[in-house]
């Protein structure tokens, strides 16, 4: 048989969830308890999800689910504040019975041509395996710090942070949700991924016993200037305990400050509970103001990984919803195997902070200035990455000298992108 021959693209109704969440288990190598369904059922987007059925008794029992997928309808912040439709991806998997017969790729496709159909130009992902999402043309965008600090670490003092209060509260979605909602419009850091519409908004909140290892339930931190939210962050905390000497762990997710000052109370304060000796968190952005605030740097530690994964979907309307930073005019070449109306030769057009995008021609392999894949495209999309770092690492090509620093200047963010939420 075909590869993908033998299934069907199926949307999962709300009564077949424990079919999808079943396929996700075997996916990701876990057993969830019975007590968490509820949360899990509130964390996916099940008006977008979607899996792929066996129709052939050839490939296995027919009606069962065999890969699994759904997506998150929001916007995502774009360099310079502005803002693209986007389709957070999830909840991707294959049954390990059913891999190696091109699944991926179809549901994958299915993904696709239901964003451009929704007019979400751009998708992003998590990614647990990189190499598999840069073969659909993803690239990663941005970056993140995984840092561990110990407690009461000293910080250069920033004026107005002593002036600001703080509430400390069980996270609670009818609660909390439309507070953290409106903090997180107001941030203008690129990558930073809004609320998103429709079910599973609530994902944020949810709070599986089987993902907790001893920690408490999620809390939350919330600063306040006279009464008015300026930064929030979810954590919780660990007790532990060695020959008597207190050594707790408080883990730090996602968070988002408004002022310098507000960024100093927070982080002073899940740094310094009682009975706790080190703060971890997973979310803080290259040039996060906490690396820059802290006196002694290298008394936290820390390391790099990935943070989002990013797909041009619309080349012309991702790349014209965003801000540019240096004028050019700059063609390039683009190869898209799986969204073949991408692929040709584009120019781009950047007067002021705005650009012009315009298709030359449809062939990928035309005369350009520079020539690249879709996932490259992808990679320097929100400024975390430049072209000429690229070209340097021989992956976008050069064909007219200057011009993949011309782009390269044009298009690098002055803020270093990171998405503080994790979908």
């Amino acid at each position: 048989m075909k590869k993908a021959e033998g299934y069907q693209s199926i949307s999962v109704p709300e009564d077949r969830l424990d079919d999808l969440f079943q396929v996700v288990q075997w996916a990701f190598v876990g057993e969830w308890l019975r007590e968490d369904r509820q949360d899990y059922v509130d964390a996916i987007p099940g008006d977008r999800a979607r899996a792929l059925e066996v129709t052939d008794e050839r490939r296995g029992t027919v009606g069962e689910l065999a890969a699994v997928h759904a997506s998150f309808g929001t916007e995502m912040v774009t360099p310079g504040g502005r803002r693209v439709p986007t389709a957070g991806l999830s909840w991707l998997g294959v049954h390990p019975a059913h891999r190696r017969r091109g699944l991926m790729t179809t549901m994958m496709h299915d993904h696709f041509a239901r964003c451009l159909e929704r007019g979400e130009a751009v998708s992003a992902l998590y990614a647990m395996e990189a190499e598999i999402y840069s073969r659909f043309g993803y690239g990663m965008a941005s970056q993140t710090v995984k840092a561990s600090i110990p407690r009461g670490s000293r910080m250069w003092s920033v004026d107005g942070a002593d002036d600001l209060t703080v509430r400390l509260e069980r996270a609670d979605f009818d609660t909390h949700d439309q507070l953290v909602a409106d903090l997180q419009a107001k941030l203008t850091r690129p990558a930073t991924i809004l609320n998103p519409v429709g079910s599973g908004r609530n994902a944020r909140f949810t709070d599986p016993v089987g993902n907790r290892h001893g920690y408490e339930k999620w809390r939350i931190a919330i600063v306040e200037d006279h009464g008015e939210p300026v930064a929030y962050a979810f954590f919780r905390r660990k007790p532990d305990s060695e020959l008597g000497i207190h050594d707790g762990v408080c883990q730090v997710r996602e968070h988002g400050s408004l002022t310098p000052a507000a960024a100093q109370k927070l982080w002073a304060t899940l740094t310094d509970f009682d009975l706790v000796g080190t703060t971890y968190t997973e979310n803080l952005a290259t040039d996060d103001p906490l690396l820059y605030q802290l006196k002694d740097s290298r008394g936290i530690r820390s390391k790099v990984i990935d943070n989002l994964w990013v797909r041009l979907l619309d080349v012309k309307t991702a790349l014209e919803a965003r801000e540019y930073f240096h004028d050019c005019s700059v063609t390039f070449a683009l190869t898209d195997k799986h969204v073949p109306a991408n692929a040709g030769v584009w120019r781009i057009e950047v007067r002021g902070a705005d650009a012009e995008v315009t298709k030359v021609s449809d062939d990928p392999h035309g005369e350009a200035d520079l020539s690249m894949d879709a996932r490259h495209l992808s990679t320097v999309y929100l400024g975390g990455t430049s072209v000429e770092a690229l070209t340097a690492a021989g992956l976008v090509h050069e064909h007219t000298p200057g011009q993949a620093r011309e782009l390269a200047v044009s298009m690098l963010s002055p803020v270093a992108p990171l998405t503080n939420w994790d979908f």
